[in-house]
């Protein structure tokens, strides 16, 4: 196992110039993975180390963004994903894609902004039945949830945030202050850190 990640170290930094501290955080986070996964073989799960690297190195060919909408792209890990996500959906920010190194592409309209929920499953094929998973898949549709991203062995979910009392679900404006600004610094590790003191206190 050390061998496979330590050569996919090697080619998101060497190979395809990724910062070595993000190259670090997808390393630990895939190898905290495996050992969750019971000491799966990583070349079982991720296929081969070539291959998986260029899946995890981002796309030079991006379509244009439209200009009237604000984006940005940001990282969170597992343990602070879900809550990080929810709060900027309340921002308004909706996750349009994830892209290889596994940044939450968003964007966001400045002048009518309306709030997005999120939710992290394991990806179909990561565990459990294709059964159970498209029944999973199926009732999250039901539920008005759709996919949004997926990286590895995760896959996000978005729905617009409803109102409680309405019938029907509709999407809830950002009230009418101006929303926040995004954050100026784009890593995850200050976020997440910020969201882990927050629980402890």
């Amino acid at each position: 196992m050390t061998g496979y990640l330590d050569r996919l170290a090697e080619l998101l930094r060497e190979a395809h110039g990724l910062p070595a501290d993000h190259v670090a955080a997808v390393v630990a986070d895939l190898g905290s993975y495996l050992a969750r996964a019971g000491g799966a073989e990583p070349e079982d799960a991720f296929g081969p180390v070539d291959a998986f690297a260029r899946r995890l190195a981002p796309d030079r060919a991006s379509a244009p963004a439209d200009e009237h909408l604000e984006t940005w792209c940001f990282l969170a890990d597992t343990y602070a994903d879900e809550e990080l996500l929810n709060r900027f959906g309340d921002e308004g920010w909706e996750v349009e894609r994830i892209d290889p190194p596994g940044r939450f592409v968003s964007q966001r309209d400045p002048e009518r902004p309306r709030r997005w929920e999120y939710r992290r499953e394991m990806a179909t094929g990561a565990g459990g039945s294709r059964a159970e998973q498209l029944a999973r898949d199926e009732q999250l549709a039901r539920d008005g949830w759709e996919p949004c991203g997926d990286w590895v062995v995760y896959q996000w979910f978005k729905r617009p945030k409803a109102g409680a009392t309405d019938p029907v679900p509709v999407p809830v404006p950002v009230p009418a202050e101006p929303p926040p600004a995004p954050p100026r610094r784009r890593g995850f590790l200050h976020l997440a850190l910020r969201t882990l003191r927050g629980r402890r206190r």
